[in-house]
């Protein structure tokens, strides 16, 4: 459907590892998926209100990606915890949006949810930085960039201050990757 192109893909370090990605369009899940390799799975931590039974979309998402549904208001994040370190004991890869909602402006982000490097900072799993670049508008064809930076160590993140520290990093790493200027149709 689309032009997907993908760089970076060599800053992949073995897996267990956290995808760390912006997001600008419904499909962003499945064109991260179009130009990455079948394994290590990509499992998605996404919002409960997708239903992965209905629609090609995520019917497709299903096949080839998981998915951990969150609801914060009904899931706790002790559930949540476990299910990722699931993901990342079967030498998985956890992709998450940081910014938790769809923003418009290709050249930046959005604030970062609450939490968005928790995960990899708990786990001790690197985070890789990514970049999605002209997924904002589409039609059939367009060309769309998926950007790999290269992996941040979490270690031994403890404490907020290292928390923050490392999301900082995340952020910086994917602000890189993003074009200085607006992408023209």
């Amino acid at each position: 459907l689309f032009d997907v192109r993908a760089s970076g893909l060599e800053n992949w370090p073995a897996p267990p590892f956290q995808l760390v990605a912006n997001h600008h369009n419904g499909w962003d899940p499945l064109l991260v998926i179009a130009v990455t390799p079948m394994e290590p799975r990509i499992t998605w931590f996404g919002p409960r209100e997708a239903d992965f039974s209905r629609g090609f979309k995520n019917r497709i998402m299903a096949f080839f990606g998981g998915m951990i549904p969150y609801d914060p208001a009904g899931t706790t994040m002790t559930s949540a915890v476990r299910a990722v370190r699931r993901v990342f004991d079967a030498d998985g890869v956890l992709g998450i949006f940081a910014e938790g909602r769809i923003g418009f402006d290709e050249t930046s982000l959005l604030p970062f949810e609450e939490g968005a490097t928790a995960f990899a900072a708990a786990s001790a799993v690197p985070v890789v930085p990514c970049a999605i670049v002209g997924s904002t508008d589409l039609w059939f064809r367009k060309r769309v960039d998926v950007r790999f930076g290269a992996p941040i160590e979490a270690g031994a993140t403890r404490g907020r201050e290292a928390r923050a520290a490392l999301e900082r990093a995340v952020r910086e790493g994917i602000l890189e990757l993003l074009p200085r200027q607006q992408p023209t149709l």
